[in-house]
């Protein structure tokens, strides 16, 4: 009777390395377009809370200048 002599074969075959660095590309380029679309719509965002912080000083500023114009002066003396 013969004996069937045990595989000592250790590793990987090359389309199991290949298989994993496709699934790691596909992996990898879909994390790259969802981040990209994460930061243009937070530059988006920050573009309009810049737009209206500048109203808000705008503003402000007027504010600021009719108060001071519409008082009268006072020149002692």
């Amino acid at each position: 009777m013969k004996r069937l002599a045990k595989s000592s074969k250790k590793g990987f075959t090359l389309i199991e390395m290949m298989l994993v660095v496709a699934i790691l590309v596909i992996l990898t380029s879909i994390a790259a377009l969802n981040v990209t679309d994460a930061l243009n719509a937070g530059k988006a965002n920050q573009s309009v809370q810049e737009e209206k912080f500048n109203s808000h000083l705008q503003s402000q500023n007027n504010y600021v200048r009719t108060s001071l114009l519409s008082q009268t002066p006072y020149f002692p003396g």
